[in-house]
């Protein structure tokens, strides 16, 4: 009984003890909550770091020459560190550094700056805000600052890079150079984010009180490697030129997009890209790669393939007649109409193609592939029609071209093909085909980037690509070749001609909705072409949609003059533009020195209004556009007479009505 006692005696004892300890720890746990637990976490936060990535500088993107059309700019946000000052340099420096940033800086005053630094040395502050967007400049001046000059360790400035992406020539050629971020890639920023993104580094941050987080200046830190440069084809001035022209026929036109691309012939680089969208607001940007991504019916240009096709078959030639019956043909019930009412006649077939015979095209290509349409589409295939162009930026559209035994194949859809209707082209693909015309023959693959460098030297050059050695046949490039010349010489678009150098291309004009019959009609102009005729340097692609039709809609009205003012200002600008074929060497270089410089390229700085009498009417229009004059013009030819007298100020002239004649 005596030992039961005992047995349950200590059993009450070892209870109370373990009683007592459970108290006492709850008190302890208790205790330090309330009266240590700030210090504690104050002191657990000082001992949490993690690793996180430093981005590297990205690549730069230069222009052909050299300037520069995206760069990274750096921006820093200031802190400090202000118990990393000791005491004694706090005490001595701290108004000589309130004087500082608020001279630097100026967000304060001098004695809100000394307050506000006192103020955070009393709390314990480790990471006080100062500033961001601190621009690289700024931040170089802060680093000389009192108390920052002592170094990183002694002086606590703290400062985060954070790279801006810059565009020196703002909104110029912005859709091409295009962007990436968040996983989306647009144009050349997008297309080469590797190479430009360059490699990321690595840091310790160390988390402190307020949840901030501090970098660490250990000996793990691995620096990030910045990425490579990009060397683009795009010339900054014809850049601009076309820039300016597509946009002031735009806004004359109050149309809804368009876009301009003018390519180096032989090469096949890109020297300009522009894409230039309407706002609500009636403003244009650079709102998407109408160049590139837009694939439409492209109209009166695609006349261009079409006879070309017919003319390497064998089946016609140029000088067959055609009847354009009275300008109105049906094709199974369904009609194909000129743009001029009650046709041509009987005419060629190259005249037919100058003045843009609906009817003279569509009936000749339905009378010869009627029966074998697949020859037809098989010659359009071998002329490489149907391929993608290759371009380095993303989203390029791909070409339609129907073929026979499928849904989409119908009775009209063989002469719909032949003017321009029932298939489907990118501005970049129509140009292509045309820069192949140009370049007798050859087919190149259209190209913006030239090379890839990384601290100035070349990691990967790009030299021109031949997509198809040879389109066709020597005699149909021959005639094309006059026929586009003839174009802007007699056909649809003498309203370009120019007596100082000769241009050749293709007017087109194509109607959006046609079968939307009771809706406003939406037109889409367009001229392709190349200059000079004789010995082409440059192709050239302008395409506007959505004119308004009040202002006119038709390709020769709205688009080729956009042709003709770029290919004017080359003409003026490059003096190998200039000289007659007699005077280049089998290169294309300049074989003896210059001819006289018209007398009229003088006029072009003057202030007053010149005499425009014997002026071509191109360049009468040209000059006075380009100072803000608006033209009426009346005829046919030289300029005979002009409604405001010679010597009248510019800057008051508005507009001005030019009598034409022979």
């Amino acid at each position: 009984m005596k030992e039961r006692s005992d047995i349950l005696k200590r059993l009450y004892l070892a209870g109370a003890l373990l009683m007592i300890f459970a108290l006492a720890v709850s008190f302890k746990l208790i205790w330090i909550q309330v009266q240590e637990g700030d210090a504690l976490m104050a002191q657990a936060e000082q001992t949490v770091v993690k690793q996180i990535e430093v981005e590297a500088t990205r690549g730069n993107i230069y222009a052909a020459d050299g300037s520069l059309l995206a760069t990274s700019m750096p921006k820093y946000e200031v802190r400090m560190d202000v118990m990393t000052v000791s005491d004694e340099l706090f005490q001595s420096e701290v108004a000589s550094l309130a004087r500082f940033l608020n001279k630097i800086l100026g967000y304060k005053s001098v004695s809100e700056y000394e307050h506000y630094l006192r103020q955070a040395r009393a709390v314990g502050n480790r990471y006080l805000f100062l500033a961001k967007d601190v621009g690289f400049i700024q931040y170089q001046q802060l680093r000389q600052a009192p108390i920052f000059n002592r170094g990183k360790y002694r002086g606590g400035l703290i400062a985060e890079q954070v790279n801006t992406r810059e565009m020196p020539f703002k909104k110029m050629a912005e859709r091409t150079i295009g962007y990436e971020r968040s996983g989306l890639k647009v144009g050349l920023e997008g297309a080469f984010n590797d190479e430009l993104s360059g490699r990321a580094g690595k840091r310790l941050n160390q988390k402190i009180a307020g949840g901030y987080w501090k970098p660490l200046n250990d000996g793990n830190r691995v620096e990030p490697r910045d990425g490579s440069d990009l060397v683009t084809t795009i010339d900054p001035q014809i850049q601009d030129i076309a820039h300016q022209a597509l946009l002031r026929r735009l806004e004359y036109h109050e149309a809804d997009h368009g876009c301009v691309v003018v390519m180096e012939v032989v090469s096949g680089a890109i020297k300009a890209m522009v894409n230039l969208g309407r706002t609500e607001d009636g403003k244009y940007y650079e709102k998407r790669n109408y160049a590139v991504w837009e694939s439409t019916e492209p109209g009166s240009t695609f006349k261009l393939p079409a006879l070309m096709a017919a003319l390497e078959d064998g089946v016609v030639d140029t000088s067959e007649q055609v009847n354009t019956n009275g300008g109105v043909y049906e094709f199974y019930g369904t009609p194909v109409r000129d743009s001029r009412k009650g046709g041509y006649g009987t005419i060629s077939l190259g005249r037919a193609f100058e003045v843009s015979s609906n009817v003279g095209i569509s009936r000749v290509i339905n009378d010869n592939y009627e029966k074998r349409p697949e020859k037809f589409v098989d010659r359009l295939y071998k002329m490489g029609l149907a391929d993608k162009c290759g371009i380095e930026i993303p989203g390029e559209g791909k070409p339609k071209i129907p073929t026979p035994n499928t849904a989409a194949w119908s009775g009209i859809t063989l002469p719909w093909m032949s003017h321009g209707y029932a298939v489907s082209m990118t501005p970049l693909q129509t140009l292509n085909f045309y820069n192949a015309v140009a370049n007798d023959g050859q087919m190149m693959k259209p190209y913006l980037v030239s090379e890839i460098r990384r601290n100035g030297k070349t990691v990967r050059a790009f030299e021109p690509e031949v997509l198809y050695p040879m389109i066709c046949s020597e005699s149909t490039l021959g005639k094309v070749q006059a026929l586009l010349k003839g174009v802007v010489e007699r056909g649809t678009a003498t309203n370009i001609s120019s007596d100082r150098f000769s241009m050749a291309g293709k007017t087109g004009t194509c109607k959006l909705n046609y079968w939307k019959k009771d809706e406003y009609p939406e037109y889409q102009a367009s001229f392709a072409g190349y200059f000079p005729a004789d010995r082409p340097q440059y192709s050239c692609i302008v395409v506007v949609a959505k004119p308004n039709n009040s202002t006119g809609y038709y390709g020769n009205r709205v688009a080729a003059p956009v042709f003709a003012e770029i290919a004017h200002c080359l003409y003026t600008n490059d003096p190998k533009l200039q000289l007659p074929v007699d005077s280049l060497d089998s290169a294309g270089q300049l074989a003896q020195e210059p001819r006289d410089v018209d007398a009229r390229t003088f006029a072009l700085e003057e202030s007053s209004l010149p005499d425009l009498r014997g002026w071509d009417a191109m360049d009468a229009v040209y000059w006075l556009e380009n100072r803000g004059v608006d033209v009426t013009l009346q005829g046919k030819g030289k300029v005979k007479r002009q409604s405001i007298r010679s010597g009248e100020r510019m800057d008051l002239i508005k507009h001005i009505t030019l009598d034409l004649g022979s």
